[in-house]
């Protein structure tokens, strides 16, 4: 019975590992809906953002059953919003009407300001709480929150 069952068990481990992993790519609003079924006509279940990465469960069309790791979830994206950049971490500051950002010490607008970062500053993002996301500001090596409505992708 162990015989029959170890290379079983090798072939899932192996399956596991083999898992296609694609970013989100949705610059414009900074997230993906993860939904509930393959349409958009089913529940949104979380937001994935942009540049996060997400495991590929099946692709039997246009919409892909994924797994997001941060969250643990699974469901369903448009694969028109998935790709196999990993260079999404890199952003810009998209401010052109202030033609500023601010970088603040937590992920709200209360929080304090550290610095201004202007329209077209380069920077990377290093993590996320909800639409906040945590960056590092490439011009200056300053570390801090700003909300993703205002960064764009490469």
């Amino acid at each position: 019975m162990i015989r029959f069952l170890a290379p079983l068990f090798f072939c899932l481990v192996a399956a596991t590992a083999w898992a296609e992993t694609l970013y989100v790519h949705a610059p414009g609003d900074g997230y993906l809906n993860l939904r509930t079924g393959p349409g958009t006509g089913y529940a949104i279940a979380a937001e994935m953002y942009h540049g996060s990465g997400v495991d590929v469960l099946d692709k039997p069309g246009a919409w892909y059953r994924v797994r997001h790791p941060d969250t643990g979830l699974s469901g369903w994206a448009h694969s028109s919003y998935l790709t196999h950049r990993t260079d999404l971490r890199d952003m810009y500051v998209n401010s052109p009407g202030d033609g500023f950002l601010n970088l603040r010490t937590g992920p709200t607008s209360g929080a304090q300001v550290i610095r201004r970062m202007y329209h077209g500053d380069a920077v990377s993002l290093q993590g996320r709480n909800g639409r906040w996301f945590f960056l590092y500001h490439h011009g200056s090596g300053s570390q801090g929150w700003a909300h993703g409505r205002y960064l764009t992708g490469p």
